[in-house]
């Protein structure tokens, strides 16, 4: 579809003008005439009025048809017909058209091998702008490989893409890594926390593989960047790499996975203008539910009598409180009603985009606001992103991105209570304490009900605490110049620079707390206004050349490259990378597929003799419905066998851990320095299976892996024996083994659409060498033969009975023969194993239970549209996680300084009266009943509804009429329902009383376009 250099438009231009300014001045002689014969009827001239009338109401249309390209070409020859009508034009040799229709026409743009275009005519134009999009099947679609593009026939690598329209679009996530979970199978995704501006998922893809950082590689547009702070409307894909033959261009940095994020750019055409915006109310998946003071008030008495000691609160006391006659001296307070609200969350984007062959661009703003479960805590999100691409030449465009993100996070202030923070007050303070006085005439002072040390009273927190601000400022600029040498040579460069600036600001006035009775001082709060700044900034320099060779039934692709990066964390932490990489693509007669792959990099991380890397990978793949003996087999469209081996690296460690530092004023050595510190490195194999059958109806992707780290960069602890001080070294063996399955159902039944899109995934792992281990983190282990972070606990077997004991001559109960107690315990308190048979119970009787990690992660997509409407449902689960009850949640009371309020399910406590209680008996301090022990074990695997999405698409042949090319409405229900056997906590945030809890929002929103 090249332009060939021509003048007929030059010609045909001025004499369809004229033949036109003829017709209509033939007509206007004619209508005289007759208008002057006495003869003519009255009927005669009317018709001749309408047909005058029709001519001038023609609206002339005149443009130019692009092939959507980086470098878009004219097109020649595509048909441009009126719908409904018997009247159409083609473009010439440059791709111009020149028609005239009557309003409310659409123009119908067509072109084998092309997506129709539509266009309705509202006025007249001189210079209309289409694209028309290729229509490529499955095996011709354009997928993500790392730094190139590849088509999927020749594809190698295990490589999954993110729905957009499915996970992204509309959706009220307020990260994008929020995106990830649910749609891509291998990958497992968590989320801790629904904090305002902190609920960020984390990401595992294919297992943890060090004891270090596991956090994949984030680009976005080439460039490593946190993806939580993009605006989701501007995504055009997301790609996860996830084998070796993937991710090994980029080397080093590649050990964990690849994420890869392309953002939109804009299009030729005309210039559109796009609003997405919704608004909801968000909840907490999980609400604690605090018992009432008289059931507190009776709970500590009888704590205080397990030990032998006298009741706290009176029979009066108790009596007075639950008939609420005198609130202020005996309160019930309702903390969880007083304090926490729902969450309000709105999120607004305004893009426009267009362009010509020239210059095209997306511009895009984006503001989200979420306030949070309670007052001072907000986040505000501001990004602006302008995505630009100018054709300098025919052959020579050059991409010019600008990025800038502010966003705004806000906590209350704890500055003066401990470090404790807000969520911690709030499950610790019982309701026996006065939240506020009632004001009094005459008195200027607020008085709040003391509680704690220095005033650890929630609301007085709330409003006389001030707040912690964190404000980040994130600007980035990317070039992207691309010179197309010859049509099978191109050569692309890009550099990028990004600044980033953080500051942290705390507010509060100083407030004096006296009581209310007697009026004397309790606690001075003085004034603070502190703050704090930090800036870092990351450059990017890097070239490529890639070159295309077809010929017969041969075809090779070639890429190799060389890039520098250098970041400054501060004024004196500074590292930087210089990398290079060739890649190789060769398939014969579309059928057989061979790759390899080599990148270098580089570190300023290691010493001078291990900076350099070296990381190559090789696959095979084979199309095996390409071939002659397939033909006749109609059920199976694709069927491809594929398998790549590869090393790839890791260097996440801090900086200059090769260098020995000397304190100047002594002469002693401060760090201990390991000049042979190098790469740590992960050897993959994949195995796996691309099959479409019945036309596309049915899609299945398989995939065995087997991945093993070796030279994992660790401190081992120190010697029992001796030993000065720790320092990293190259040791340990970690494998991750499992497996990928995911299946696509897509079917049309008239105006109904179907589809079911679910996946699932296992993945074992396991430390095979550990040097000087195990390594006891105090309840978690790394030791050979287990899972990394393997939960190291106390076994139990239930609760110590009163038939477990015997009373001696003294009075004091006495263990049975065979039971083995910690002093000081009784019936009621956990009954520990004494696992080895040394008669105590000691930290030598803990034993790997498990980790944290799932088996089995799966979800399952469903789809179904009629006409107008669609409705979506996501299901996302994992099975075999085992968690552990801690804090507030396994403790029913506590009094001591880090005290804890009893939740209603704490009720089943063990009594003489109920021996068959969850909880042990009560105390004033939890003593050896919160040792982390698997009585505390609970089964995390759960079944969430992601979203449930609901909305309506308005025919365009009504919004058109009001100059709307598009309007969506739509309902969406996110987190709303979950099975699990757990239903004390949130299953999936596994959090205690000081984790923000999980949220589920409900949400509407439109989606208009001009």
């Amino acid at each position: 579809m090249r332009k060939t250099k021509t003048n007929c438009a030059n010609v045909i231009f001025p004499l369809r003008h004229y033949s036109l300014f003829w017709g209509i001045t033939g007509i206007s002689l004619l209508g005289a005439a007759n208008a002057s014969a006495e003869n003519v009827s009255e009927q005669s001239s009317e018709k001749v009025s309408s047909v005058l009338q029709s001519v001038q109401s023609k609206l002339r249309i005149r443009g130019q048809v692009y092939e959507k390209l980086a470098n878009p070409m004219p097109m020649v020859g595509v048909n441009i017909t009126v719908k409904g009508k018997p009247v159409g034009v083609t473009t010439d040799m440059d791709g111009i058209f020149d028609i005239e229709v009557d309003k409310g026409d659409v123009l119908v743009f067509s072109f084998i091998g092309f997506k129709t275009a539509e266009y309705r005519v509202e006025r007249r134009e001189a210079n209309l702008v289409i694209s028309l999009e290729e229509d490529v099947n499955t095996l011709n679609e354009v997928v993500v490989t790392g730094i190139s593009e590849e088509r999927k026939l020749n594809s190698i690598s295990a490589i999954s893409q993110v729905k957009i329209e499915a996970n992204v679009v509309n959706k009220p996530i307020t990260s994008l890594s929020q995106a990830l979970q649910g749609g891509i199978t291998g990958i497992s995704v968590s989320q801790g926390s629904g904090l305002p501006g902190g609920d960020a998922a984390t990401i595992k893809i294919r297992g943890i593989s060090t004891i270090g950082n596991s956090d994949p590689l984030v680009l976005v547009d080439g460039i490593p960047m946190d993806m939580n702070q993009l605006d989701p409307n501007t995504i055009e894909s997301v790609t996860v790499l996830k084998d070796a033959a993937a991710a090994a261009v980029y080397g080093s940095r590649a050990a964990n996975g690849v994420i890869v994020v392309k953002t939109r750019r804009g299009d030729v055409g005309k210039v559109t203008v796009n609003y997405s915006g919704y608004g909801g109310v968000q909840k907490a998946t999980y609400m604690p539910e605090f018992v009432n003071a008289p059931t507190y008030m009776r709970m500590v008495n009888e704590a205080y009598g397990n030990i032998g000691g006298d009741p706290v609160y009176s029979s009066s006391a108790i009596a007075t409180t639950e008939a609420g006659t005198d609130p202020l001296h005996y309160p019930n307070t309702d903390w969880m009603d007083l304090l926490w609200k729902n969450q309000v969350l709105q999120n607004h984007s305004l893009s426009i985009s267009g362009g010509n062959n020239v210059a095209r661009f997306a511009i895009t703003g984006n503001y989200l606001k979420q306030d949070g479960f309670m007052d001072n805590y907000d986040y505000n999100r501001l990004n602006l992103r302008a995505n630009t691409t100018v054709n300098l030449r025919e052959n020579i465009s050059v991409d010019v991105d600008l990025n800038m993100i502010r966003s705004s996070q806000r906590t209350p202030s704890v500055a003066d209570s401990g470090g404790l923070d807000m969520l911690y007050l709030l499950y610790g303070i019982p309701p026996t304490i006065v939240s506020k006085y009632p004001e009094r005439e005459n008195d200027p002072n607020t008085y709040y009900g003391n509680y704690g040390s220095n005033m650890q009273n929630p609301l007085a927190q709330l409003e006389q605490g001030g707040y912690t601000q964190n404000v980040t400022d994130n600007i980035s600029v990317n070039l992207q110049p691309r010179w197309t040498i010859i049509p099978s040579l191109t050569w692309r460069g890009q550099f990028s620079y990004r600044v980033n600036s953080s500051t942290k600001k705390e507010e509060r006035h100083a407030f004096n707390f006296f009581d209310y009775d007697n009026g004397q001082l309790l606690a001075t709060w003085g004034n603070r206004f502190a703050a704090g700044l930090t800036r870092s900034s990351y450059y990017y320099l890097g070239t490529t050349l890639e070159y295309t060779l077809e010929r017969d039934k041969h075809r090779l692709f070639a890429i190799g490259g060389t890039n520098v990066e250098l970041n400054n964390s501060d004024a004196w932490n500074e590292y930087s990378m210089h990398s290079a990489f060739i890649k190789a693509n060769y398939t014969f007669n579309d059928r057989y597929l061979l790759e390899g792959t080599l990148r270098v990099d580089g570190s300023s991380r290691f010493g001078k003799k291990h900076k350099y890397g070296y990381f190559p990978s090789v696959g095979l793949g084979w199309n095996i419905s390409e071939e002659s003996f397939m033909k006749d087999i109609k059920e199976i469209n694709n069927l491809k066998l594929r398998a790549s081996y590869g090393q790839l690296g890791n260097e996440n460690i801090g900086l200059y851990k090769y260098q020995t530092l000397i304190d100047p004023g002594n002469g002693n050595e401060t760090t201990f320095g390991n000049p042979d510190i190098s790469w740590e490195k992960v050897n993959m194999f994949d195995i796996g299976a691309d099959i479409s059958l019945f036309n596309g109806m049915i899609d299945i992707v398989f995939d065995y892996y087997d991945k093993r780290t070796s030279d994992i960069l660790l401190t081992p602890p120190n010697s029992m024996v001796g030993g000065m001080g720790t320092t990293t070294i190259n040791a340990g063996r970690v494998n991750n083994k499992g497996w990928e399955l995911s299946v696509n159902v897509a079917k049309k039944f008239g105006d109904w659409d179907f589809s079911v899109y679910g996946g699932v995934s296992q993945n074992k792992n396991k430390i095979t060498d550990l040097l000087g281990g195990p390594y006891d983190n105090g309840n978690s282990i790394h030791t050979e033969g287990h899972a990394l972070n393997s939960f190291y606990m106390y076994k139990s077997k239930g609760l110590l009975q009163e038939d477990d004991f015997t009373t001696g001559a003294d009075g004091t109960l006495v263990p049975k023969e065979g039971v083995v107690i910690i002093d000081g315990q009784k019936p009621g308190d956990i009954h520990y194993v004494d696992v080895n048979g040394d008669k105590a119970i000691t930290a030598d009787d803990r034993v790997i239970m498990g980790n944290s990690e799932p088996k089995f992660n799966y979800f399952a997509n469903i789809t179904a549209r009629w006409k107008g409407i669609d409705l979506e449902i996501l299901f996302q689960g994992v099975r075999g996680v085992e968690a552990y009850y801690g804090g507030n949640f396994a403790v029913p009371l506590r009094l001591d300084g880090n005290s804890t309020t009893p939740q209603e399910f704490h009720l089943d406590y063990w009594t003489p009266e109920n021996p068959g209680a969850f909880f042990p008996r009560l105390t004033p301090t939890p003593g050896n009943n919160s040792l982390s022990s698997d009585y505390w074990k609970f089964d995390a695997s759960y079944c969430r509804v992601k979203y449930i999405q609901l909305g309506y698409t308005f025919k365009q042949d009504w919004t058109r009429k009001f100059f709307v090319n598009n309007l969506r409405l739509f309902v969406n229900f996110q987190n709303p329902f979950t099975l699990s056997a757990e239903s004390r906590v949130d299953p999936e945030g596994r959090g205690g009383h000081t984790t923000y809890p999980m949220v589920k929002t409900y949400s509407a929103g439109l989606n208009i376009t001009f």
